[in-house]
């Protein structure tokens, strides 16, 4: 991988946040910097529904996959189990199975082999709490499996992933394509803050301008926190994203909590790249979502997993487990058993250094200033 791929698949990333018909092009340039054949984005929804976006090179081999392979696929089944349980984010292929055990599953034999692949690398991503997302990325038969520093090169990239498509799968679920984006901005779930330069507010959707006053407000024309501390942090991010090269970003936390009240108001920020298409935005720099936490969405995964450096799994399982689903229910949302999600929670408990499930809510409910009840 050069530098140069790198940068080029980064830019592609974050230009793809408002345009979601690019992320086809993304997962290219993304399979380029790893020397795959192709790469995958398969998200789900909390109600069920599938979707898929896959690289050019994959187009030919996606429809017969969800037909007849979907259902059979025994090494997704591994990566999901996996990045469940939480030991690690990245999941590569080559540690769940052999040469000699690849040669005979049906999946291999008869699919990927067949076709030219050979082992894969997964990561997930979270882009909202209701969606959850696999990236994977496909490497041609006669290849190695990943090593060690290009899982560490995925996990990077998976967070400006997540931050991209926090606003892409919003926009797709509002028709974005179909009725503008203008439109589409009004119906998203969130509030939108699109910033210029030195965070000067160009435009607000409908829930971002319900949302002033709650923690944040427009002074002298720029978006500013009402909390010192959160400012602080809004203003640091923001002139992170402001400067020529967003490939650092990743080293960042992908969210950010501003007070309000009895709870705290989520911000995601991401970097814009390429222009939105509307005449009175074409200087935006930077887009904010802003998210007031459902009850049922009490904590964030990437809000429990940046404060307390744990895996996505883990943080999953954690935010569940703290908004009160018993451990055995959390287990079966998360298609794990409830023994291997109380070895997940002892591994929870060590990194935020608690020992109890009520411990580790308080803690959970302290960082998101919610009432304790």
């Amino acid at each position: 991988m050069t530098f140069a791929a790198w940068n080029v698949a980064i830019e592609a990333i974050y230009a793809a946040a408002a345009a979601p018909g690019l992320w086809p092009e993304v997962l290219r340039e993304i399979a380029a910097c790893f020397e795959a054949t192709g790469s995958v984005l398969l998200y789900r929804h909390e109600d069920g529904r599938f979707g898929s976006i896959v690289s050019p090179s994959l187009v030919p081999f996606s429809a017969e996959y969800g037909e007849c392979w979907q259902h059979l696929d025994v090494r997704a089944e591994r990566v999901f189990h996996a990045i469940a349980c939480g030991q690690r984010d990245v999941q590569a292929d080559h540690l769940f199975f052999t040469e000699a055990e690849a040669a005979e599953l049906p999946i291999f034999r008869d699919f990927l082999h067949p076709r030219g692949f050979g082992w894969a690398m997964s990561v997930p991503v979270s882009p909202l709490p209701a969606v959850q997302v696999i990236l994977t990325l496909l490497r041609a038969r006669e290849q190695r499996g990943y090593d060690a520093e290009a899982q560490g090169r995925l996990l990077a990239l998976s967070r400006h992933v997540e931050r991209a498509l926090a606003l892409s799968i919003r926009l797709m679920d509002a028709e974005a394509e179909r009725d503008g984006l203008a439109a589409a901005l009004d119906r998203v779930d969130c509030g939108v803050f699109v910033l210029g330069g030195d965070r000067h507010l160009l435009h607000a959707n409908g829930t971002a301008d319900r949302l002033l006053g709650k923690g944040l407000i427009v002074s002298a024309g720029r978006l500013r926190a009402t909390d010192a501390v959160a400012q602080k942090s809004l203003q640091a991010r923001c002139e992170v994203l402001e400067g020529d090269d967003v490939s650092g970003t990743a080293a960042t936390d992908a969210s950010l909590l501003v007070p309000n009240g009895e709870r705290g108001l989520i911000l995601q920020i991401l970097p814009l790249i390429s222009s939105l298409g509307v005449p009175a935005l074409q200087t935006a720099r930077m887009i904010v979502l802003a998210s007031d936490p459902a009850a049922e969405h009490a904590f964030d995964p990437t809000v429990v997993r940046d404060a307390f450096k744990l895996t996505l799994g883990e943080a999953r399982l954690a935010a569940l487990i703290g908004a009160g689903t018993p451990p055995g229910e959390a287990a079966d949302a998360l298609g794990i058993t409830e023994g291997t999600a109380r070895s997940v929670l002892k591994r929870v408990f060590a990194k935020m250094g608690v020992s109890r499930q009520s411990e580790m809510a308080t803690l959970m409910g302290k960082l998101f200033m919610l009432r304790q009840r």
